[in-house]
C-alpha cells in the first residue's frame, strides 16, 4: 500500500537556486528569521509542507513538515530520507532531547533532525546551521 509520505520529493542540498524544481504549489516566500540572506519558501506537498531554505544562491535546508499516519509510516519515510540526505555517508545520533533526535552525517557536513514530537524532519548543510544559530 502506497503512503503520501513514500512518494516525497527528494533535492539536493547545495543545488543552485534556479536548478530546483518546485516539488508543489508555492505557499510563500519569506525571508529566514535567523539568518541574513536565507529565504524560506513553502510548498504544499501531498501529506503535508515542504520548507526549502535558499542562502547565498543554494538550497541549505529541507524541512518535511508531513506527519506519517503510523509509526511504521514514519520509520519507512525517515529511512527513506536519511539515505537519500546521507549521500552514501551514515548518521551518528547527537542528541535526543525527549521531544527530537539530532543527528550528523559522518563527514560532519551535513545535520538531521527528527522532531517525533511532531513527527518534521529536517535536513541540512551545518554551514548554515551555523549561521541561522
Amino acid at each position: 500500500m502506497n503512503h503520501p509520505t513514500d512518494d516525497l520529493p527528494l533535492l539536493e542540498l547545495l543545488c543552485a537556486a534556479d536548478e530546483v524544481r518546485a516539488p508543489g504549489e508555492l505557499q510563500s516566500s519569506v525571508p529566514h528569521e535567523k539568518a541574513p540572506d536565507a529565504v524560506v519558501d513553502t510548498y504544499a506537498v501531498d501529506g503535508g509542507r515542504l520548507l526549502l531554505t535558499f542562502w547565498l544562491g543554494r538550497l541549505h535546508e529541507v524541512i518535511y513538515q508531513t506527519p506519517a499516519e503510523s509509526e511504521e509510516g514514519a520509520a519507512r519515510r525517515n529511512d527513506r530520507l536519511f539515505a537519500h540526505y546521507g549521500q552514501g555517508d551514515g548518521w551518528h545520533e547527537i542528541l535526543d532531547n525527549g521531544f527530537g533526535k539530532t543527528y550528523r552525517s559522518t563527514d560532519q557536513r551535513r545535520y538531521g533532525l527528527w522532531s517525533y514530537a511532531m513527527d518534521i524532519t529536517t535536513f541540512g548543510t551545518m554551514e548554515f546551521h551555523q549561521v541561522k544559530w
